[in-house]
């Protein structure tokens, strides 16, 4: 089967990389080269992790994580570091309880530490009395360009053409098919994938989706001394989520230090400034510093004030944060994979396996009802 792949990033290089593989003839359009750093899936890091106060994406994560061991096999690189993941909040906090819940119901282990035993065993942070946090240990961190790159190499390998620099304009019927309209000609195809991240609305104007697209932006931080670095190693310190620690909803999140970048890396998950994905202003915003600063100075005090690296990036935002997952209405044979909101990564090689049998007929074995296009409608 002829197949175009709008968009290289997590998703279409995970899909290219499991059609190509499976003898398809594959079509990898990108506007601008695998791994720029315009979109959502560009650096260092993205955690991976099964405790959601969410059954069903607690229960996908289950599927996720063989298909990144399988891509770490395959390309014979390092991709995912397991270190291990704290998510911490306030005793009261109803998503604790949640989390909890729906590590119970999918059978996985999990320690539960209160404050004093967490900040024991984990020097580099400091819970307050009326906190706790739910250990997971299968939780780590994936080495994000790395896996985007990798997979893009190995859907070349296996067979699929990468056409980079090349920008798709329109996506048509033509005759029992579709014709891809492109800034390097036309191509006549049999299916559609589209995972064009930020410009997924663009890419599908007609069906006037409510997406908002947001700026994002995380910074490293110089540790206090040799001594305090050690506190941020993997092994020492896991990736963290601190629950509700946004006033208005939101919440820090955090690495241990990565080895590629100086300094330790954490950020706000809270949608930032809507902005057009073609004229973003990237210069780090002020008073975000301020605010990221005051939490760092409070909750991770073995951290400097000093800024070690800084970069912005995009959400692609859904009203509630579910993802597409779906063919596209009107236009038979073209699917679409998209609204990652902003926690999409750690899902996007099971997201690229989806996308792979939709496109093929092959049957899903998951209830995607929830991502759907007739949510919107409603």
């Amino acid at each position: 089967m002829k197949i175009a792949i709008v968009g290289s990033g997590g998703v279409g290089s995970q899909a290219a990389r499991h059609l190509a593989k499976e003898g398809h003839e594959v079509l990898l359009f990108e506007q601008f080269t695998v791994n720029h750093d315009l979109g959502g899936s560009f650096g260092e890091s993205r955690i991976i992790r099964k405790t959601y106060a969410d059954r069903l994406l607690t229960q996908l994560m289950g599927a996720a994580y063989p298909l990144w061991d399988d891509l770490q096999r395959e390309s014979g690189e390092d991709l995912f570091v397991r270190c291990g993941g704290l998510y911490f909040g306030d005793e009261k906090d109803e998503a604790m309880r949640l989390v909890e819940d729906a590590l119970k119901v999918n059978a996985i282990a999990y320690e539960r530490l209160d404050a004093h035993a967490t900040n024991a065993r984990f020097p580099a942070f400091h819970l307050t009395q009326n906190e706790y946090a739910v250990f997971q240990s299968e939780s780590g961190f994936l080495r994000a360009s790395a896996c985007v790159k990798a997979a893009a190499q190995l859907a070349v390998k296996h067979g699929a053409q990468l056409k980079e620099n090349t920008t798709v304009k329109a996506i048509v019927r033509d005759g029992a098919g579709l014709r891809v309209a492109t800034s390097a000609g036309d191509f006549g195809v049999e299916r559609v994938i589209v995972s064009a991240g930020p410009w997924t609305g663009k890419m599908l104007a007609s069906l006037n989706l409510p997406l908002r697209v947001s700026r994002q932006q995380y910074l490293y931080l110089r540790t206090k001394s040799p001594e305090a670095a050690k506190k941020f190693v993997p092994g020492t310190c896991p990736v963290w989520i601190h629950s509700g620690s946004i006033a208005g909803g939101g919440e820090y999140y955090g690495f241990p230090m990565d080895g590629k970048v100086e300094g330790v890396k954490f950020a706000q998950h809270k949608i930032g400034p809507i902005v057009n994905p073609d004229a973003v202003d990237r210069d780090f915003d002020p008073a975000l510093k301020a605010e990221m600063l005051k939490y760092a100075a409070e909750r991770l005090p073995d951290l400097t004030a000093e800024v070690t690296y800084s970069k912005t990036c995009l959400y692609t935002n859904t009203p509630e944060t579910d993802f597409i997952v779906d063919a596209v209405p009107g236009l038979p044979g073209a699917f679409a994979v998209g609204g990652l909101s902003g926690h999409g990564f750690k899902f996007l090689v099971l997201l690229g396996r989806i996308a792979a049998d939709l496109a093929t007929g092959k049957k899903v074995p998951y209830d995607l009802s929830r991502f759907k296009f007739g949510r919107f409608a409603k």
